[in-house]
């Protein structure tokens, strides 16, 4: 785990957000360079932010331990979920926070063609996905890698907050972050995308892949 705690800067907002960023070995140059300025911001804005990473392999069992440890907590009001491969821009955070959402998220593309949006319409239907758009739209599930949770989410659910499963036909998996948003509907909370700042977004591969650049819509 590596924690980075405390900024020299007085803190004048309400809340308190953890970054939480699993590891496999190294993180993009890209999201270096973008959390290096989204810290330099909340610091001069006075909004309180820890940033976490924890290594391994498992993205299930990484997200789990971050949350857990989050959870041992009593002061942070957030966890915002940061991946090692996303490319974001330095007021990502205040635009999450601003809605006031339990749980808000970008869309942005995978990586490998055909190149898709990560936010569903239906998560038993992958081909129902969300494209481009324009404000708030809420969906039934969407890629971690970069969205906002309330810690009231985290204390309602029941653990395991993070797995995969099966889906019906044994031809794909579920993954962790699709399984987190059917058990945060399933206890009654909503899940949003904020598609302006997504435009800001891209999900780095050999190159930076972006929704309005790389995903088209089939008809």
């Amino acid at each position: 785990m590596v924690t980075v705690p405390k900024f020299h800067y007085e803190k004048v907002l309400n809340t308190k957000v953890i970054i939480a960023t699993p590891v496999r070995d190294y993180v993009t140059s890209a999201y270096t360079f973008s959390i290096a300025n989204l810290m330099k911001k909340c610091g001069q804005d006075g909004q309180h932010i820890e940033l976490r990473m924890l290594q391994g392999s498992e993205v299930a069992m990484q997200r789990q331990q971050l949350a857990v440890d989050a959870l041992a907590e009593t002061d942070f009001t957030h966890i915002l979920w940061i991946d090692s491969d996303m490319r974001f821009p330095s007021n990502l955070l205040q635009a999450l926070l601003s809605h006031k959402k339990d749980i808000i998220a970008c869309n942005y593309s995978t990586r490998v063609p055909p190149h898709k949006p990560v936010a569903f319409k239906d998560v038993y239907n992958l081909d129902k996905r969300v494209y481009d758009g324009t404000g708030l739209e809420m969906v039934e599930a969407v890629g971690m890698g970069a969205m906002l949770v309330k810690r009231e989410v985290f204390e309602k659910l029941e653990k395991p907050f993070f797995s995969v499963k099966w889906l019906d036909d044994y031809t794909s998996l579920m993954g962790e972050d699709i399984y987190f948003c059917f058990k945060a509907r399933e206890a009654g909370f909503d899940i949003w995308l904020e598609q302006d700042i997504s435009k800001q977004v891209a999900h780095v591969g050999t190159r930076a892949y972006t929704i309005q650049g790389d995903c088209n819509e089939e008809t």
